[in-house]
Parts: structure tokens; C-alpha cells; sequence
């Protein structure tokens, strides 16, 4: 029997609490000392911020497409954090993880969230790969959209695998 041990929900809400807010961390970026100190960051939702010798201009992004990508990616990321959410509280309050009754179903469940999760940070990248590799970087924002797809996708796949072996799955 496989179990989860302490408290699952707990972690599942820090979770998508802290995968919500990875939405205000820059996805993208450049830092250029010479001849200028400048600095330029830009987030999934089109805040751009550019400091050019301290002089400091906000706004969004002028372009369409970027800003339609990232405002896509922004909106599938956040439906899939709250659908996670949903679920797994709706898994725990009908004991499904006890009687794994409907187990599978959640697994796909959140298998599919998973790929959604890896998908919403690639159309993004797909739409600013032309733009960002002349002079900027990725930012810790586009990092951690990736990292935080991998949960519900390993958490899908551990069910699945589990409920395929005859295995017993517990909290």
C-alpha cells in the first residue's frame, strides 16, 4: 500500500496558492550594464517594466500576438490550478483516496491538468522565441511554470501506475 503521508490538502492548497502567485514573477528579461544601466522584465499577462538610468517606465507590451500568448497561458494556468484544487478537496471529502472508488478518473483528471500545465508555458515560449533570444533571458516565471506542471503530472501518473499494479493508494 502506498500512502501520502501528513496533510495532503494542506500542501495541495500551498500548492496552487504559490502556483497562482508564480503569475506576478517575471517570465522573461534583460539586464544591460553598458553603455546604459538597463534593466527590462516582462510577465505573462503584459506588464513590462524598464528602468534605463533610473529612469522607470511601466505599461504592457506592444505587441499583439505576445501579449494574446501570454495572456492565454496566464488564464490555462490559472483554470488548471483551480480545477486541481476543486478536485483533490472534492477527492478528500468523498473518502476517495479510502474507498478508491472513481481513483482512476481523478488520476486521468489530473494526468491531463498536468499536460494542460506543460502546454500553457509553451505557447508562450513558442510566441516570443523569435523576440526573446536576440538579447534577453528567461526568468525564474517561465522556470517555475514548468516546474510546478510536473506535480499534478506525476501525481496522475503515481495513481494510475498504482491502480494498474492492484496496489492499495492511502492518505
Amino acid at each position: 500500500m502506498v500512502t501520502l503521508e501528513g496533510k495532503p490538502t494542506l500542501y495541495l492548497i500551498i500548492y496552487v496558492i504559490v502556483g497562482i502567485l508564480h503569475i506576478f514573477i517575471p517570465v522573461w528579461g534583460v539586464v544591460i550594464d553598458e553603455p546604459f544601466n538597463i534593466a527590462t522584465f516582462y510577465w505573462y499577462w503584459g506588464f513590462v517594466f524598464q528602468s534605463v538610468d533610473g529612469d522607470i517606465n511601466t505599461g504592457t507590451i506592444g505587441n499583439e500576438d505576445i501579449l494574446f500568448a501570454g495572456r492565454t497561458a496566464m488564464i490555462m494556468m490559472i483554470i488548471c490550478f483551480i480545477i486541481l484544487l476543486i478536485t483533490f478537496i472534492l477527492a478528500r471529502a468523498l473518502d476517495i483516496f479510502k474507498t478508491e472508488k472513481n481513483l482512476s478518473l481523478f488520476g486521468v483528471l489530473w494526468l491531463i491538468i498536468g499536460i494542460l500545465l506543460l502546454i500553457a508555458p509553451s505557447i508562450y515560449v513558442a510566441e516570443v522565441r523569435d523576440v526573446i533570444f536576440d538579447d534577453y533571458s528567461w526568468g525564474v516565471g517561465i522556470y517555475f511554470s514548468y516546474a510546478l506542471a510536473v506535480v499534478p503530472l506525476l501525481l496522475g501518473i503515481l495513481i494510475l501506475y498504482m491502480k494498474s499494479k492492484g496496489q492499495k493508494i492511502g492518505t
